[in-house]
């Protein structure tokens, strides 16, 4: 009886020297201790136990996270899972702009001339003309540009066209030459008879004389 009253004693003693907890059901949970029946009392102490509601809570979390992975998986590898339909983009091509230089075609030998004569007027028929004095006979290189000598003519000669020569901006009359043939020019320069033909002519030429004061029609 009285080693009861000392264990009484002891275990009040070690109560007063902790601090006062209030506890919860949520956190501990009461133990009955039933004290040794040859003592001839019968008391309870009760004893804190922390509770295992933390640990019981984790578990329910894990457990769910755990099935919502699994559930997301299945959705995943399931293929009667319902798909969700794909986002369709229609884009509008706008035609590329292909530019094409307009490639130049060379000119040809009688273009060459013709862009030497401004205002250029046709007669039709030829127009005879006079030159009373000896004047000169020219010949347009298309292939050099230049303008060569074939001879000196007078008296009359057929125009059948008039011009403003390019460049000198002098007018003059289109006359029309038979190689080593018309005007008493039967031996025209070898060197000037090559250049023709260089350009493409043999038997005859487009040529022409610088209208002067005493040239008249007749």
């Amino acid at each position: 009886m009285r080693r009861l009253y000392m264990l009484l004693i002891v275990l009040g003693l070690a109560g007063c020297g902790q601090p006062m907890q209030i506890s919860t059901p949520s956190q501990t949970q009461v133990r009955s201790t039933q004290l040794p029946s040859d003592t001839g009392l019968s008391s309870t102490i009760a004893t804190n136990v922390p509770s295992s509601a933390p640990f019981v809570q984790a578990t329910a979390e894990l457990a769910a996270t755990t099935s919502l992975t699994a559930t997301v998986e299945s959705a995943a590898t399931d293929p009667t899972a319902e798909a969700t339909p794909a986002m369709t983009i229609t884009a509008t091509l706008t035609p590329a702009v292909i530019v094409v230089p307009l490639t130049r075609l060379p000119e040809t030998n009688e273009q060459r001339w013709r862009a030497q004569q401004q205002d250029r007027k046709v007669n039709d028929p030829a127009r005879i003309y006079i030159a009373p004095n000896p004047v000169t006979l020219w010949w347009y290189d298309p292939l050099t540009s230049q303008s060569v000598t074939i001879g000196t003519i007078s008296g009359e000669f057929p125009a059948q066209a008039e011009f403003t020569l390019h460049g000198t901006q002098q007018e003059a009359l289109e006359v029309p030459y038979r190689i080593n043939g018309d005007f008493g020019l039967t031996a025209i320069s070898e060197a000037v008879r090559e250049r023709m033909s260089a350009a493409g002519y043999s038997q005859s030429v487009e040529a022409y004389v610088l209208r002067t004061a005493d040239i008249h029609p007749k």
